[in-house]
Parts: structure tokens; C-alpha cells; sequence
């Protein structure tokens, strides 16, 4: 039977006699304008009535096209009209003419036995394969858009997109996926979301950062129809958000010349034209890798433009615009003729059982009272089951090359990822006319999404002014400025040298009393700490602009020169001035004598303290001082050719580390203590008499200018840290002043008393209450003095208080 049947056809083909198969041909206006492919349709319906290889002893006829206005309403009427025209009923239904009008057909096609090929909607809702089984799309998903936007974004080398979107479904589906997409190739992404009503709100608004005007974003995407759209772009020309310093991306599905439609903005069609001129429209559309490559449909993509705009020409289409969704709907309409062809071949060739098992339509039937030998696609009914199944496994299961590239489809009935196209609004300065210039398409390889620029196309061409910023900061790395380093370095190095000079002034006049009253030999640590704290200013105002060996070196050696030149200099004080407390804190002659060596320990017990400290803190990488990049509020951020210029220093100290900044709070304690321990010892020593060992009132002003230096210098670290001169003036100035303190008050007052006083002759002080056991110790503990040397004082002592007793007798008898 199914033999005969075949030959029936056969013979009707041959007497010129076919049968007629319908289908449904929705199309749209209004918001979306899909007419356009309407003509292309009808020539694909001509080609494949023309072919005797598709679909013999049939034809194909839409039984006229319907327009949804894009408008859901409208599309179930229409098609619930479309299933009651007269016989033969529709096999399928192309269109609706957009996403809004597709969805709510494309979800009771399936329970009509129809399958549904759209040729314009692109929304990602249409996925869901459980909710629109029998849907399928010769238009690419919006799935796709992600990738084609994020090679634009990474083309352009741009890290930061901020999005503009209405609160429709098919533009907010697309966030998520773009969100993801982006951000899997660290690219930041900030989304407004505005309701479909006019005004928009907060758009008028400057108070309302709209444009993300905060945080600065160059590089905005309207997911919007176009009425909106014009609204968005009034108001960032009104407030010259334009290139080069701007860079806005469009859909390029909007109608032609849409700027110049009435949606009652406060801006003229020119005016619009002036913005949109080098902007970017993206276009998920799929175009042919060879416009000259013979397809399967028995055009090249070039003969069938030829032949489409042909067509437009003619009376019958005046109607009609150009449309790019036409290579689209011409290869919707082939798509839909081979699965037909595929189906009647397996419907003439195999047995049922066959079919079954093939297409996994085990569970379908066909309609009450049908026979199987019977069953063809030219007497198909609305609740042929099994029919409707075979259809979608075909349409599943269709592979071509069309005019608009190679078509096939996903699991999900959506277009693979085919070739798009990118467009640039290109304005024509003489005569003000404004034109969609395709400049680029995609390519799809190794799972990446890249740009190919036409042969006569570049980034210089798309960008002629230079590619806009799109906002993120330029993180410029200042250094600590040269007048600042010059004038340090200089005085760092006359420190140096006035250290030498203390350094050779020490050792050569030594074995002079005055000098080997202050213990020399303590005097070298002093000399050396100073050194050490000079040294860390060199260090210390050695920057880079990169993270490297030489800042990590910087923060590790200037964190430990800077606290053990100061504590061995201090440490040296503090021996000294205990030694004086020592001996003039009830002196007696029979005290144990103070070596310099016991002031020697001293000294490396304090200095070794504060090494540890120190050490401890380099050594224990929570606490380790590791190089920052933080901002430098000393410099306001500058705005200079459209780019945000963050200005940032590599930065020793980092207050988010809790752990080192309590640890940098112990070592300042430790300091702290030092001080006080000076102010005590030199409140008890400000009376001593012999002046060349009484320095309690240049310890005293020493005390007080490290006390100031050392809060200075907490403010630098704690305070003012992120200001990168004021801070290193502050720490480096502060070390330069202590250490030239230490070196001055405890020299100079020694270089000015042996000027006076080469001998030493007048190192005592007659004229005060001096005892013998006071000049014993200071001489005994200092070890400067012979044992003849001893006894002549101790005599002159003596000589000197009998003198005074003497006078007093004298005084009182007269």
C-alpha cells in the first residue's frame, strides 16, 4: 500500500498535479518592525516550489501574512484564526515576528500538532525546551549575544560595561548570562534597570547617578526598544556623555532610521544623528563565511540579495522595507521545507515500526480512525501526533548551508552559534545623513568568540579618535618627588659626614680629660647608630612604581635600620646619664666602680631589645611590613582626556593588617618607655656640679626633640600615611633631626670645652659645693684619672673647703 501511494504521487507529479501544503506566516510592526523578510519568505516559497528535488507532488503556500504587531494579544488571536481557515489546515507556522509575540504561541503549538520557525526572535525565554517543545529558531538565541558582546568588550580592551536596561523580559533574560559571561573574563558589569513608562525615571535627574556618574563608567549598553533608547541617549547628549570620552553599544535591530521617529524627546533628529555617530550596534545575526559559496537552497548569499532587492523593487512589495532579517526568513522557510522533504521520504520509504524506533515517537498516535498506509503529509490533521513528532524530529535534526550561513540546531531548537555581524553609526559630516556601517562579524572557533574586522576596516577606522576609556582608573604609581629625595639625600649625606667628623674628633681627642670624662669608647655606638639612621633615609626615599625586590627591600631594611640606629644612639644616652645618677646619687668614695664595659652592656641590652622586636616583626610574615598599593590623597584624582587617573604609592604600612599594626604599636611603646626612663634620669642628675659630666640640660632638650620626633613620626606612620610626600618629610625629616641631635648635643658642648679649656684644667668646679667622694667617683668610674692625679684633687678638695672655713673665721672675729 504504502508502495501504491507512493506511485500515485508520482503520477500526479508528472500530470502537473501537486498538493497544496499550508502554513501559517506571521510577521510584525509597530515596536519591531519584522515585515522586511516577507518578500525573502515568498522568494525561498517560489525556489522550493521550482525545485522537483524537495518535497515532490507538493507545494508550499502561507495562507497570507498576519501581522502580531508585536503584541501578544494579537499573535493568539491570529493564530487561533490561522487554525480555523479551511482545508488543508497549516502543517507549521513562521514567525511570530518578534520575541514578544513568538512566546505565547510558541507555547500551544505543540498541542495543535504544529511546529513553530522563527525567523525573528531572539528572546532567551524561547530555551526552555520543557515549555516550547515544538519551537525552533533560524534567528540566533540571545544566549549567543553574551559572547559576540564580550568580544567586543575584550577587542576594545575595555573592563568595565554598564548596562541600561528595560524591565521586559527580553531584555532582562539577557542580564544574568551577560553578567556571567563578563565576569568570567574579569570585566566588571553595573545594570540599571528602568520600568517601559516615559519619563523614565531618575533619568532627568542628575541627583540620581543614572549613569553611574560615581563610579565613572565610560562604556554603557541600552538593552532597550528603540522609543526608549532615544529618551537614554537625549539626555547623555544633553550632558555631552559623547566620544571620544564615552563609548555606547546598541542592538542593530532597530528599524531604519528609528532616531527619526517622534517618541517625544527634547531633542531633534539631528541632534540624535550627532550622538549616535561612532556608535557601536551588535547584531547576533548569522552571515555566510562566503557570500560567493553556492548554497544549498541553489543561491549564493549575493544572488540571493540581488534577487531580494529585485523583489522589493517590484509593485507587489511597495510596501515592504529592507530588511536584514530577510537572508534569515528566506533560509526559515528552506528549513522548514526539508524537514517536510525529510519526513515524506520516511513516510514513503520506511515502515512504521521503523519511524518509531528512528525517531523515538514511541508513544504518539495518529488521529482516531487513521490508518497507517494512509498516512502523508497531504492529508495531515491539527491531532496527528505521531505526524507532529516526526516533523520536530526532522526540523530537530536539519542541517544546511543557507544564505545566511550553515543552519543548524541545539538541543533546545535554537540556531548553533553562527558568525554576527557588528555594526558602527557612521555620520557623513557633509551632508548630515547618519548610516549602519558593517565593519566586523564573529568568529566561532575553539569555543571563542573573536572580532574580524572587514578588509577595509581596523580599530583605527572604528575609532578614529582613539579608542574611548571606559573608565577605570589608571592606577599611576607616583614616586617620592625629586625635589623632596634631593634635599634628604643632601642632608642624610652631610649627616654622614658630620658623623665622620664626630667619629674623627672621638678617636683623636680621646686621652683628653674632657673627652675621657664621657667615656669614648661609648661614643661609638652612638656614632654608629647615627649612621645606621642616616643610611635608612638613603634607603627609605629609594622608590619604584613596581612591585618588586626594591620596595620589599625598602620596607624590611628601613623597618629594621631606623629603630636599631635610634635605640643604639638612645641606649648610649640612657648608659651615660645612669652612669651620672650612679655616681651623684649619694656618692660615696667606698662605691662600686662603673666601667665603660658595664655601659656597654647597657647599651646592647637596650638596642638588643628593640632588635628583637624588630626582628620579630620582618621575620613573622603576619606581622612582616610588606609593600601596599594604596591611594595617595596627596594628589587629587585627576581627570585628564576622559581617563580617571587614581594616583597610588607602594606603601609600607597596611592599616587592614591588624596583627602588624599592634605589633608596630609594641615597638612605639618600647620607644616610649626609653623616653621616659631619659626624663627621669635627667630630672635626677640636673644638679650635678661638674659641669663637664652634667649634660642633663642637653639631655633634657634631646629627650625633648626624640619625644617629638618619635609622635611625628606615629603620626607619619598611623596619620598621614597615605599622603607620600607629607609622610616621608615627616619620617625621614624626623629621623635626620634625632640623629643630628644625638651627634650635636653630645659633641659640641665637648668640642666647645676643649677649645676653652684644652687641659682640663677647669673641669671642676671650685666655686661648688664639690666633695671629695663626688670627684673620687666621677673620676674612679670614668677611669681617666691616675692615682696622683686623684690625690692632688682630693687635696685642692680639701684646701678648698679649709680656704672657706677660713674666711668665715675670719668674718666673725672682724
Amino acid at each position: 500500500m504504502k508502495v501504491l501511494a507512493l506511485l500515485l504521487v508520482l503520477l500526479g507529479c508528472s500530470q502537473g498535479q501537486t498538493v497544496e501544503l499550508k502554513y501559517a506566516l506571521f510577521t510584525a510592526t509597530e515596536i519591531f518592525d519584522s515585515s522586511g523578510a516577507v518578500p525573502a519568505i515568498e522568494l525561498a516559497e517560489q525556489m522550493v516550489n521550482s525545485n522537483d528535488s524537495i518535497l515532490p507532488g507538493y507545494t508550499l503556500a502561507h495562507i497570507g501574512v498576519k501581522d502580531t504587531k508585536c503584541d501578544r494579544a494579537t499573535s493568539l488571536s491570529l493564530f487561533f484564526e490561522a487554525l480555523s481557515s479551511p482545508n488543508p489546515p497549516i502543517l507549521g507556522l513562521l514567525g511570530c515576528g518578534c520575541s514578544v509575540a513568538s512566546t505565547p504561541v510558541a507555547e500551544i503549538v505543540q498541542h495543535k500538532s504544529l511546529s513553530q520557525v522563527a525567523y525573528s526572535s531572539s528572546s532567551v525565554e524561547l530555551d526552555d525546551q520543557d515549555r516550547f517543545p515544538n519551537f525552533f529558531r533560524t534567528y540566533p538565541s540571545d544566549a549567543e549575544f553574551p559572547l559576540v558582546f564580550n568580544a567586543v568588550i575584550q577587542q576594545y580592551e575595555w573592563k568595565r560595561v554598564a548596562t541600561l536596561t528595560q524591565n521586559e523580559g527580553i531584555f532582562t533574560g539577557n542580564f544574568e548570562k551577560l553578567k556571567q559571561t563578563l565576569v568570567t573574563h574579569n570585566v566588571t558589569i553595573q545594570n540599571r534597570v528602568f520600568h517601559s513608562e516615559l519619563p523614565i525615571e531618575g533619568l532627568n535627574t542628575s541627583t540620581e547617578n543614572f549613569f553611574f556618574e560615581d563610579d565613572d563608567y565610560r562604556v554603557f549598553f541600552i538593552s532597550a526598544y528603540s522609543k526608549y533608547a532615544q529618551h537614554i541617549i537625549c539626555e547623555a547628549y544633553t550632558r555631552n556623555y559623547t566620544y571620544p570620552r564615552y563609548a555606547w553599544i546598541l542592538y542593530a535591530w532597530y528599524a531604519d532610521e528609528w532616531w527619526t521617529e517622534d517618541a517625544g524627546t527634547d531633542c531633534t533628529s539631528s541632534q540624535l544623528a550627532e550622538f549616535l555617530d561612532n556608535v557601536i550596534a551588535i547584531q547576533v545575526f548569522a552571515v555566510p563565511a562566503d557570500e560567493n559559496a553556492m548554497t544549498d537552497t541553489g543561491l549564493t548569499a549575493n544572488e540571493f540579495a540581488t534577487q531580494y532587492k529585485e523583489k522589493l523593487s517590484t509593485s507587489n512589495y511597495s510596501n515592504y522595507s529592507y530588511s536584514y532579517l530577510a537572508s534569515i526568513g528566506y533560509d526559515a522557510l528552506w528549513t522548514f521545507a526539508f524537514a517536510l522533504d525529510k519526513t515524506n521520504h520516511m513516510l514513503q520509504e520506511m515502515t512504521r515500526d521503523d519511524i518509531l524506533n528512528t525517531t523515538g515517537c514511541l508513544g504518539e498516535n495518529l488521529r482516531d480512525g487513521m490508518r497507517w498506509e494512509s498516512v502523508s503529509l497531504g492529508n495531515f490533521t491539527n491531532d496527528n501526533r505521531l505526524m507532529s513528532c516526526v516533523i520536530r524530529w526532522n526540523l530537530q535534526r536539519t542541517d544546511f548551508l543557507g544564505v545566511s550561513g550553515r543552519v543548524h540546531f541545539n538541543d533546545v531548537g535554537s540556531r548553533f552559534q553562527a558568525n554576527s555581524q557588528i555594526f558602527q553609526y557612521r555620520l557623513n559630516k557633509s551632508n548630515g545623513t547618519l548610516q549602519l556601517q558593517y565593519f566586523a562579524r564573529t568568529e566561532y572557533q575553539n569555543s571563542t568568540t573573536t572580532i574580524v574586522h572587514l578588509s577595509n576596516e581596523s580599530t583605527g577606522t572604528v575609532y578614529s579618535g582613539g579608542v574611548p576609556p571606559d573608565g577605570t582608573p589608571f592606577n599611576k604609581v607616583n614616586k617620592f618627588h625629586d625635589a623632596l629625595v634631593g634635599c634628604y639625600y643632601i642632608l642624610a649625606g652631610l649627616g654622614i659626614l658630620y658623623s665622620t667628623v664626630c667619629l674623627v674628633f672621638n678617636f683623636t681627642q680621646r686621652n683628653k680629660r674632657v673627652v675621657k670624662l664621657t667615656s669614648p669608647s661609648l661614643n661609638y655606638f652612638l656614632i654608629a647608630g647615627t649612621y645606621i639612621m642616616y643610611a635608612a633615609v638613603f634607603l627609605q626615599l629609594i622608590s619604584s612604581t613596581v612591585l618588586d625586590g626594591v620596595n620589599y627591600a625598602r620596607c624590611i631594611l628601613d623597618t629594621l635600620m631606623s629603630n636599631i640606629g635610634y635605640c643604639m644612639a638612645f641606649g648610649v644616652i640612657l648608659a651615660k646619664m645612669g652612669r651620672i645618677n650612679y655616681i651623684f646619687n649619694n656618692p660615696r668614695a667606698s662605691k662600686t666602680t662603673v666601667k665603660d664595659w658595664h655601659l656597654i652592656i647597657v647599651t646592647l641590652l637596650v638596642t638588643g631589645f628593640g632588635t628583637l622586636l624588630v626582628t620579630l616583626q620582618v621575620a613573622i610574615p603576619q606581622l612582616r611590613p610588606t609593600p601596599q598599593l594604596i591611594q595617595d590623597n596627596e594628589h587629587r584624582i585627576d581627570q585628564g582626556e576622559g581617563v580617571r587617573i587614581n594616583n597610588t604609592f607602594y606603601s609600607c604600612f597596611d592599616d587592614a593588617n591588624v596583627e602588624a599594626t599592634a605589633w608596630i604599636i609594641v615597638t612605639f611603646l618600647y620607644l616610649v618607655l626609653l623616653q621616659i626612663v631619659g626624663i627621669v634620669l635627667a630630672i635626677q642628675t640636673r644638679k650635678v656640679k661638674v659641669k663637664v659630666l652634667n649634660d642633663s640640660k642637653y639631655i633634657a632638650a634631646l629627650i625633648y626633640i626624640s619625644s617629638i620626633v618619635l609622635v611625628t613620626r606615629a603620626v607619619a606612620i598611623f596619620g598621614v600615611y597615605n599622603l607620600l610626600n607629607v609622610s616621608e618629610a615627616i619620617f625621614s625629616g624626623g629621623i635626620i633631626i634625632v640623629s643630628t641631635a644625638f651627634l650635636s648635643f653630645v659633641f659640641i658642648p665637648k668640642m666647645v670645652s676643649l677649645a676653652r679649656d684644652p687641659e682640663g684644667e677647669n673641669i671642676f668646679d671650685r666655686s661648688g659645693n664639690i666633695t671629695a667622694a663626688e670627684i673620687s667617683l666621677s673620676t674612679r668610674n670614668v677611669s681617666v684619672v691616675d692615682e696622683a692625679e686623684l690625690k692632688t684633687k682630693q687635696l685642692e678638695a680639701k684646701v678648698a673647703q679649709l680656704e672657706k672655713q677660713l674666711q668665715k673665721y675670719e668674718n666673725e672675729k672682724s
